[in-house]
């Protein structure tokens, strides 16, 4: 039913204001009550862009060809916002202001995350309003300690277990499957199968600190696990786009038993684990994290579903010392039949989606067909690796590049230095691809009503574009029979 929503021509939503909410309420609801457990990865993969594209088309077409009745339907047309769960365009916002009175500008501004002095009572919906300089998998000057300093970070719209944020309901235990706005992040689950969904996962929980209570996301970086406030964490600067997911036996006891154990793994953990399937309580990966503590609430974990499986790709990650192939990935919460979608936060980001997409589709495909040569990393790959070792042995040495890279031998990452030494320059080559392809697909004219991810990424312009854009000299070609 989901797909045949989609493929309707726009016009038919958009003939009249009671059409239009109709159909963003069935398409909203036909995408939440999927049941994931029972599809194939790659058709979620399709309707999850298909999905954002309908909403950006959408969105697009209220401001730049507005129908008749936007004018004057105002309280249909506040439902159709509400009900789209995307972050709305400043130009949008200025076109609605025409139309709408105040206070509901302020309401919807209040639900994507912008507090207004001049509605105090949408305060707490707004959330925070702050932000802070924190970048997903990059290090930074606020754990939790310090930002919970600010009261600030405490003032949401509490309800039950959880609060309400961005047009959601979080609860302590919700799992959030981010596609993270950092490019070249992907370079890692995109070589595992079942297809990858989205590049990171974190789980939602609310911390104290004596009285005050600070809704967080705690999540890895590189460093190890942190707590991001849940603002930070859901802003247009960290995620283009996060999709939740709750486990269908989680109460309220278990939520406070997250919420404490959260509070316990930021002081325990001391690092990354790149081997994503063990359950070490020092060492934790991104999908790790949400389950151990749901272990802790007793609740049943998710069950890993992804392999590292290509001869191809095992052959090349092995010339990196990484032989981890049994792969704990995000999708396998996706896929699980004890998860749920619960929700999303859209942040109206489909061109950064699609370059990140299709660059590291593109970049699974050469890591298949090539051979990986180690020698072919720049210099620096091998400066990496001599630091590491010292920093791993405590040399004198290793002390002092432990103090410039913030690093010692405790917090650096369980796992393949060969592999630890380069993931980061293959993150930025891929990176400045995506860049480039985020730039030539602001160019393209999206004219269909209905996108498919798979026939545009066969469209020979695209394959043309990302076999000039993507340069990897240390995948070479015709070395592998």
């Amino acid at each position: 039913m989901l797909d045949e929503l989609l493929r309707e021509p726009l016009e038919i939503s958009l003939s009249a204001s009671g059409t239009c909410l109709e159909r963003v309420q069935q398409i909203r609801e036909s995408y939440r009550s999927l049941n994931r457990s029972e599809l194939d990865a790659e058709q979620l993969l399709e309707l999850k862009f298909a999905n954002l594209h309908w909403r950006r088309k959408l969105l697009a077409r209220l401001h730049e060809d507005p129908p008749a009745w936007l004018a004057s339907d105002h309280n249909t047309l506040t439902g159709i916002v509400d009900a789209l769960d995307t972050r709305l365009p400043d130009a949008l916002i200025s076109r609605l202001s025409r139309y709408v009175d105040p206070r509901t500008i302020h309401y919807l501004l209040a639900r994507q995350g912008t507090p207004s002095d001049r509605y105090p009572e949408y305060r707490a919906l707004a959330g925070p309003g702050v932000l802070l300089n924190i970048r997903a998998n990059r290090s930074s000057p606020w754990p939790f300690g310090r930002w919970s300093r600010n009261p600030v970070f405490g003032v949401y719209e509490f309800a039950g277990d959880g609060v309400n944020f961005r047009g959601l309901h979080f609860r302590p235990g919700d799992v959030l499957l981010a596609n993270v706005n950092i490019d070249g992040n992907g370079v890692y689950t995109t070589l595992s199968d079942p297809t990858r969904f989205s590049s990171h996962s974190a789980i939602f929980a609310i911390l104290k600190d004596g009285n005050e209570r600070y809704p967080a996301v705690i999540e890895t970086y590189e460093k190890g696990a942190r707590a991001v406030p849940l603002n930070v964490f859901l802003d247009t600067a960290f995620s283009a786009y996060v999709e939740v997911y709750r486990h269908r036996d989680l109460n309220e006891t278990h939520s406070r038993t997250i919420n404490r154990s959260a509070l316990d793994m930021l002081d325990r953990v001391q690092g990354y684990n790149f081997d994503s399937k063990e359950d070490d309580r020092d060492y934790v990966s991104c999908c790790t994290v949400a389950r151990l503590l749901h272990m802790d609430a007793g609740l049943e974990p998710a069950s890993w579903k992804s392999r590292i499986q290509h001869p191809g790709i095992q052959a090349n990650l092995q010339k990196l010392d990484y032989v981890f192939f049994d792969f704990f990935a995000p999708v396998d919460y996706l896929l699980d039949r004890n998860f749920g979608c619960a929700g999303w936060v859209d942040n109206h980001q489909f061109e950064d989606l699609l370059a990140r997409e299709l660059v590291e589709g593109y970049f699974r495909e050469l890591f298949i067909t090539r051979t990986l040569n180690p020698k072919r990393f720049p210099f620096v790959s091998r400066v990496n690796r001599w630091g590491i070792r010292h920093i791993r042995r405590q040399s004198v040495i290793g002390r002092a590049i432990g103090k410039i890279e913030g690093f010692d031998h405790r917090s650096l990452p369980k796992g393949p230095d060969a592999l630890l030494a380069v993931i980061t320059i293959a993150e930025a080559q891929l990176g400045r691809a995506i860049k480039q392809t985020r730039r030539w697909l602001k160019t393209l004219d999206y004219a269909a009503d209905y996108f498919s991810l798979e026939e545009f990424s066969r469209k020979p312009e695209v394959r043309e574009h990302l076999e000039t854009t993507v340069e990897l000299p240390w995948l070479e070609e015709n070395r592998r029979r």
